[in-house]
């Protein structure tokens, strides 16, 4: 039977990688599916191998509802300072010579002070299973990157309508500022192409070291 899950998604700083790849990792302007699935797999205990979980999670329809004007910051770090070519080599940057060369600054985007209302739809045995990692999560949760942890918990409940879902993110805005939020901007998955206004490659095929890899779904931007 079908079901709603409902998250509200808030932190300092959130940030939803997007075809960013190399020094510059740039943020979407909202949480992506992958980055989405990817958080469920960290609650559930889902190894980046099982490409067959990674897939039933994938099946769960997810509509994206924006509660509050956001600030974005780039911030930088530093790759490959302090180790040597033996323990991390994947990180140590090499010279046009071979030889092993500075650490290199990367620049990483954030979202400042958003808010989000996150929908999933479908298998509702499956969701309640998601309620229960997100309740007693296996590994870490945040919002995209180990600094962007949670303000409030993320799950909101379980619903039978999209609306009821929606509304009790909401409410965990109003409860946490004591003010009401409206809708900003919403982004539902459409299951034909003329239906919507926009594709995103974001949806997770395979999360291995080396074999990422993803496909488009099609959404309609409101």
């Amino acid at each position: 039977m079908g079901k709603f899950l409902s998250m509200y998604l808030d932190s300092p700083m959130q940030a939803w990688g997007y075809m960013s790849k190399f020094d510059r990792r740039t943020s979407f302007n909202c949480p992506t599916k992958s980055g989405v699935i990817g958080m469920l797999c960290a609650a559930m205990g889902i190894p980046k191998s099982d490409t067959e979980s990674l897939a039933e999670l994938a099946k769960l329809d997810m509509s994206v509802y924006s509660l509050s004007p956001m600030e974005r910051l780039t911030d930088f770090h530093t790759v490959g300072g302090g180790f040597t070519k033996d323990l991390n080599p994947q990180n140590i940057v090499r010279t046009a010579k071979g030889t092993i060369g500075n650490t290199v600054v990367t620049r990483r985007e954030y979202l400042l002070d958003a808010k989000f209302a996150v929908i999933l739809g479908g298998n509702g045995d499956l969701l309640v299973k998601i309620e229960s990692a997100l309740k007693n999560p296996k590994w870490g949760v945040w919002l995209g990157r180990k600094s962007c942890i949670p303000t409030v918990p993320i799950f909101q409940g379980c619903h039978d309508l999209m609306g009821e879902a929606v509304e009790s993110a909401k409410a965990a805005f109003d409860k946490t500022y004591g003010r009401s939020c409206e809708i900003r901007r919403a982004i539902t998955e459409v299951a034909e192409f003329a239906d919507g206004s926009d594709s995103l490659m974001d949806v997770p095929l395979d999360f291995s070291e080396g074999k990422r890899s993803f496909s488009a779904r099609r959404i309609r931007v409101e």
